[in-house]
């Protein structure tokens, strides 16, 4: 049992290291020697674990999938108890990550395009992570009450992957700027389903009780 928790402890130990060596240098770029350099990991403990790099990529890119739920929703979640605002808030915290780490992009993104048809797994794993943030986007939109949630959903990742990947290639964070203006104009103009609309009709007589 103990030998067990040591064994993955050992792995999550590699995992995280590698996940920060790929994210800064890409997967085809970085070589074993390169991700494990000044890591105190021998090549023999990595090979235990993880007995080809692409089994270690498959590692990272499943930690990279929970990593992006926890540091990016976990302060919109905490930001607001409002939907809309956890998707405006979304696109601010985004922005910050960039101005402390302006090089990071998708890490799913990035495995995506760069195994596209040559590890079928891997890029498999890659578009799956990147679409975390669509179907979480897609889910706020359904809680705050608009009309096509799946729609819109659609069209605020369209706008946060391009904003992303601006800010990647410039390595500055103000295409989020652009893209939180066009999201707050998307969301005001937004239909908003029937239910929605009555329950906010009911709060704007809560607050005029002398209306007729």
């Amino acid at each position: 049992m103990a030998s067990h928790a040591k064994a993955e402890d050992k792995k999550a130990e590699i995992v995280k290291w590698a996940f920060d060596r790929f994210y800064e240098g890409g997967f085809h770029a970085t070589g074993i020697d390169s991700v494990m350099a000044d890591s105190g990991i021998s090549k023999r403990t990595l090979y235990k674990y993880f007995p080809s790099k692409e089994e270690l990529i498959e590692a990272v890119l499943d930690y990279y999938a929970a990593w992006v739920m926890h540091e990016l929703f976990d302060p919109v979640m905490a930001a607001s108890d409002d939907p809309r605002r956890q998707i405006i808030a979304f696109f601010d915290i985004r922005k910050a990550m960039i101005d402390e780490s302006p090089t990071r992009g998708c890490l799913g993104m990035k495995a995506s395009q760069e195994f596209a048809g040559k590890h079928q797994g891997i890029a498999k794993l890659g578009r799956s992570a990147a679409s975390q943030v669509e179907r979480r986007l897609v889910e706020m939109c359904e809680q705050a009450g608009f009309a096509e949630p799946q729609s819109l959903g659609k069209q605020l990742n369209v706008l946060f992957q391009g904003a992303l990947l601006l800010s990647h290639v410039n390595s500055d964070s103000s295409p989020f700027v652009s893209a939180k203006t066009t999201v707050l104009n998307l969301l005001d103009s937004a239909a908003v389903s029937e239910s929605e609309r009555k329950g906010r009709q009911q709060n704007a007589k809560a607050f005029r009780p002398n209306a007729k």
